[in-house]
């Protein structure tokens, strides 16, 4: 059976917006809200569309609103600076959520979206308690405690990428045990990621020469672990995405160490 919540959007998320529980709080409502409207929006209109025309037009219609959403809020809400990465983390997200609302075409429910969705929001929020109080010893950008166990390494991605796999892994066997998830496509997750924040830098090069060179070994890694994955005895609630965060999260973490 398919996710009833857009488990792309979420997993990315989980991986550059769980830095801090302020980021995760705005991330996790707006897609939300957007996959909700997006269904809503679909399943009014796309009888009056043809195929290849609603394919288009969702893709459109959500990264627009996606991108819009997330300025409003940020920007002339809250008065944040975003940087060119965020920008295009959220046209990122917004694809992912237009993925979503096109293969649920026919199979929407409503309740079950809400009902996982605040599953995956609140595995977001967990996730952005532990990286903000373990990189800073705080939560919500309040200092909890000063401790001298601060570690930088939780507020990258290499540790966005292992606790995204654990928590979609957890909320697998809460939603769907027993039962196959069909595939979900982790690389639609990893590659803006692998494109903004490469693992290592290869400093006696040229810059551009060295960003190819990072995703192309990067990319090859991560395939040959994911041909290896087919064959090995997982449980159902880890296949596919869970294990694969978790690998191109030791990817990142062995790259970074040269």
């Amino acid at each position: 059976m398919k996710a009833r919540y857009p488990i792309e959007a979420f997993a990315l998320a989980m991986v550059v917006f769980s830095q801090n529980m302020k980021d995760a709080l705005i991330s996790g409502i707006l897609i939300l809200l957007i996959t909700t409207l997006g269904l809503v929006l679909d399943q009014l209109f796309s009888k009056d569309l043809p195929r290849w025309s609603r394919t288009s037009c969702i893709i459109i219609l959500i990264v627009s609103i996606t991108h819009s959403l997330f300025q409003i809020v940020l920007i002339a809400v809250l008065g944040y600076e975003i940087t060119d990465n965020t920008y295009i983390y959220h046209i990122f997200l917004g694809i992912l959520i237009a993925k979503h609302i096109i293969d649920a075409e026919g199979q929407r429910d409503y309740n079950r979206l809400l009902l996982e969705g605040a599953g995956a929001y609140a595995t977001l929020l967990i996730i952005s308690i532990i990286r903000e109080f373990m990189a800073e010893g705080a939560i919500h950008g309040f200092e909890l405690l000063d401790f001298s166990y601060k570690s930088y390494g939780f507020s990258l991605v290499t540790i966005g990428f292992i606790l995204s796999g654990m928590g979609i892994a957890i909320l697998n066997r809460i939603f769907y045990k027993n039962r196959d998830l069909k595939r979900t496509e982790s690389l639609l997750v990893i590659i803006p990621v692998i494109f903004l924040v490469q693992p290592f830098v290869i400093d006696s090069i040229d810059p551009t020469v060295s960003m190819v060179i990072t995703i192309v070994i990067t990319l090859v890694c991560f395939y040959s672990i994911r041909k290896y994955l087919v064959f090995s005895r997982l449980s159902k609630e880890i296949k596919n995405m869970p294990i694969e965060l978790l690998s191109i999260g030791m990817i990142y973490m062995i790259f970074s160490m040269f």
